[in-house]
């Protein structure tokens, strides 16, 4: 199994949790486990709700704002061209909704960690923007 999918396991172990475990955390998770420093290390257990999120990070409202500085912070380059591993924001369509999600790209389709604890993969409406992290699949 190649490191990409340990990680999508390891996050379908995991119990969803604003601020900890949720899209955010767990992409720049993957970030770490590919030898950059933490995008998130400031905004981790800073929020406890989608609502507290919203409050603290503006994340729903406006992603780019959030993120790309951080990534940017973390030495993490944008490209225009995301290959499997690299991880991004993306604009998922729900039954009646479009929210914006940090994503993990696995190539045609991106991962994300929904609030109900499924990993799902799916094509998305946008790629907001994505960042290359370097991994290569041996």
């Amino acid at each position: 199994m190649t490191p990409l999918y340990v990680e999508l396991n390891r996050w379908r172990r995991l119990t969803y949790r604003w601020g900890e475990a949720d899209c955010v955390t767990l992409c720049a998770d993957w970030c770490v486990r590919c030898g950059w420093p933490d995008p998130a290390a400031d905004l981790r257990l800073t929020y406890e709700s989608m609502s507290e999120c919203q409050r603290v990070t503006r994340f729903f409202s406006d992603p780019l704002t959030v993120v790309a500085p951080r990534m940017a912070a973390a030495g993490l380059a944008l490209t225009a061209q995301p290959v499997a591993g690299d991880v991004g924001i993306v604009l998922q369509i729900a039954p009646g909704v479009t929210r914006p999600h940090a994503a993990l790209c696995l190539g045609d389709t991106w991962a994300v960690k929904e609030t109900s604890g499924a990993v799902t993969a799916f094509r998305p409406q946008k790629v907001l923007a994505a960042w290359g992290v370097g991994y290569a699949h041996p």
